[in-house]
């Protein structure tokens, strides 16, 4: 081989590696996913009802005191008690196909919902 000529070489090429997808916790599902149960999306969508219901009352209820002469922090208190509880009951509806992670995050919502109505009433 002079230095004219260049040398042959191998290229190699290396696939990039796949892992097996994890399935995610929430999802929205997939014409392949069975449906859940009526008892099971009957009973998140009453848990979720009910947290809803209270959550406009508290609203009602704060729009009143508001006008009545409510401390500043008051609203801002209510309002971010309230997307703490509205955001899990969001998960818990879109994670329905799972076994248990639903009901978690229902209770994971009333707390907040809890201390919401409680503030509410305090003022």
């Amino acid at each position: 081989m002079t230095a004219l000529k260049q040398a042959h070489t191998t290229r190699v090429v290396v696939p990039p590696q796949r892992f097996p997808e994890e399935p995610a916790v929430f999802r929205f599902p997939t014409p392949d996913d069975p449906p859940p149960g009526a008892a099971r999306v009957l009973a998140i969508a009453l848990y979720g009802t009910v947290l809803g219901v209270c959550g406009v009352g508290v609203g009602f209820y704060a729009v009143i005191a508001v006008f009545g002469g409510a401390p500043a922090w008051y609203l801002p208190a209510l309002a971010a008690l309230t997307m703490l509880s509205v955001a899990p009951v969001v998960g818990a509806f879109l994670s329905i196909h799972r076994r248990i992670l639903p009901w978690f995050l229902l209770l994971a919502a009333a707390p907040p919902m809890a201390a919401d109505v409680m503030v509410a009433l305090a003022y």
